[in-house]
Parts: structure tokens; sequence; C-alpha cells
């Protein structure tokens, strides 16, 4: 049996070793679990991924099988309909229809969002992938839950952010996921409302030029010299005068705005921000009434069928009547609130980096990174 002092030297003798170990114990990597639902309400759906411990290479789901379903990765991925996702699968039934889950690291899950909201990117450009990067993971984080009643997070289109399958995923993308790590944008300790979109038109806008309630702070409108070589900095629209008015009534009702079919409009006025120059206010005379119509409104009112998503580019417009046509004349694409995605390209091309492009567009936010 050894004595005391004996033992008091192994123990000490121990710590040494285990301090000089420490080096090459590999920390685990904290995950932040991600619920993106990315097949919504379908009779049938192909799987592939592990099920009880078996290998499933291409399995068909129908509602007529038993919910809910789980399926694990196989060698780093799952598949859905032939198409290979990160992560794992949860499949379920809502309303008698297959609702198909990815369950994921953040992380992962933003390898599928970059490249599709910020587009291909070369070198030069990598500073706005990881603004682009760190702007979607801080709308990911501030999300969470938000669809907590269907059982996931984020939805997979436009609706949240465009996430698609690994074939999507580029090395500099990933890249710029990567360098940017968990790193978030606060306001006031809390994850930010990160808005972005495609081309603000020389301006970005205020959250209250694009929707109603409380704007806050950081989502201002701030000048944005950069996005001129964007396609969608200037377009036009013509319409005959029967097809705008036609039109213009049927979307007014869509929004809860009904103006009789015999009710003719005498005037159409289109009020202002001072600053941003966006569309606060829709004043349409008609010879019997006035409505006024809230600036949120415009991009549906004014836009059509072939207009992306049926919604007009952007409120930053102006409507002219020429004889028998209506012109409608407009800047920027997009709600125009936050990132300017062709700005921060430009940015980048300049030589600015994505702190900088960020703390352009989101006056007042922190950059934060989340242990």
């Amino acid at each position: 049996m050894l004595d005391i002092k004996t033992n008091k030297w192994l123990i000490l003798l121990t710590l040494i070793t285990l301090t000089n170990c420490i080096h090459y114990i590999k920390k685990a990597k904290k995950e932040y679990i991600l619920r993106v639902a990315i097949i919504c309400g379908v009779d049938r759906v192909n799987i592939g991924g592990v099920k009880d411990r078996t290998y499933y290479k291409n399995v068909q789901i129908t509602t007529n099988d038993k919910f809910p379903l789980y399926f694990s990765k196989h060698k780093g991925y799952v598949f859905v309909n032939g198409k290979k996702y990160r992560g794992n699968l949860h499949i379920k039934k809502i309303d008698e229809r297959i609702w198909v889950i990815n369950v994921l690291d953040i992380e992962d899950y933003l390898k599928g969002v970059v490249p599709c909201e910020i587009g291909r990117i070369s070198e030069d450009i990598i500073e706005a992938a990881k603004a682009q990067a760190v702007a979607a993971r801080t709308y990911a984080y501030a999300h969470l839950n938000q669809h907590q009643d269907l059982g996931f997070d984020l939805y997979a289109t436009i609706q949240d952010q465009v996430y698609k399958d690994v074939n999507c995923e580029s090395e500099l993308t990933n890249r710029a996921v990567e360098e940017t790590e968990r790193q978030i944008l606060t306001y006031n300790g809390k994850a930010i409302e990160a808005k972005y979109h495609s081309t603000c038109g020389g301006k970005t806008a205020y959250f209250n030029d694009a929707w109603p309630g409380d704007p806050p702070p950081y989502l201002r409108s701030v000048s944005c010299p950069y996005c001129k070589n964007s396609p969608h900095f200037k377009w036009k629209k013509n319409f005959s005068k029967g097809e705008f008015f036609e039109n213009l009534r049927f979307r007014l009702k869509r929004v809860g705005y009904e103006i009789p079919q015999g009710e003719l409009i005498k005037n159409l006025r289109l009020i202002r921000n001072k600053k941003s120059k966006r569309i606060i206010r829709i004043i349409i005379k008609t010879e019997k009434e006035e409505y006024v119509i809230p600036g949120y409104h415009t991009r549906s009112i004014f836009g059509d069928h072939k207009d992306p998503g049926g919604l007009l580019k952007s409120n930053l417009i102006t409507i002219n009547v020429k004889r028998n046509h209506v012109i409608i004349e407009g800047k920027g694409f997009g709600h125009g609130v936050g990132m300017c995605q062709f700005g921060a390209i430009e940015m980048a091309r300049q030589g600015k980096t994505y702190r900088q492009i960020l703390y352009h567009y989101y006056r007042g936010a922190k950059l934060k990174k989340i242990k």
C-alpha cells in the first residue's frame, strides 16, 4: 500500500500529464439546431437515409404511412426526391399532407442559403458573401420557433430565406460561412431583424416604407451609391389606361379597398417619405369618395402577373399618364429595407470588409459571436 506522500506525488504527476495533453484534446463543437420545411403539403415523397439502423437508398413515403418518421444521414447526407441535404429528416403529416423538415446545424443551413441569396461570387467580392452569411444567420437566430405551431422554424422559400440542397453550394460561399462562424448582428443584446433585398436604387427604405408596426431603429434609410450596376437599378412598365385601372381596381380589392366598378377614378396622388423618397400613402379620388391606402401596399396594388411574385419590383416609383398610356418608372428591386445586395457586392469590390458593409446598412447594430 502506498503511503500518503507517494499518493500526493502521483496526483501531482497525473495533473501535470493532463495539463500537457489539453492541447491535443479536441473540444466538442456545440451545435445550434434549426428545423427547415423543405417539402410542404404533398401526397408522396422519395427519401434516402438511415431509419432504424437500416439504410434506405430511395424509399417512397405516402400519406398512408405511419407518422412521424425519422431518417438520419448516411455518410453525412440525406436525400429528398433525389436531392442531397445535410443533417437529418423529420417527416410528419399536417392536414393530411406530408411535410419534410430538414433538421440541421445553422452553419450547415447557411451553406444552402448564402449562394441562393447573394448568387455566385468571385474571390474579389467574398466580403459581400460574408456580409450575406451574417445577415442570413442573424435572420435564422431571430426567427427560431417562428412556426412552432407547425413544428419547425423556417420555410425554405422567400417566405423566410431561400434554402436549397448541397448542389447549390460553392467553395467560396461555404468559406464565407465558415469565416464568419456564429457571428450575428445584435441590438441591445438581441439578434436584429436583418432584412435584405436585391437592389435599393440609390437609397434604402425605412422599415415603415415597407411594413406597418414599430420600426426598429437600425432599419432606417441610408444612402447607397453602390448599386448602380444592378440590372434592376432603373426600370419601366407601360400599360394602356384601361389595363392599368382595371388591374388597380382588382388589386385594391385584394388588399381590402374595393372601389365600385361604376365609380370613376378621377385622380391618383403618391405621397412620399421626404428622406427615402418611397411611397408612404396613395390617395385615390373618385367622383364620390377619397381612398387613402398605406404605402406598404404599393407593390401589391401596382404589380401584375408579369412581375416576380406578382409584386411591383419596388415602391420607389413615379407614375405618369401620357394620352392613352400609363407609365410606371422605378428604381430598385425588393422591399428596399436593410442590406442592398448589389450594393454590398460593389462595396466588397471597392475593398470594404463585411463588417463595414453590415455597419453601413444596419446602423447601430453590433456584431456578436454566439458562444
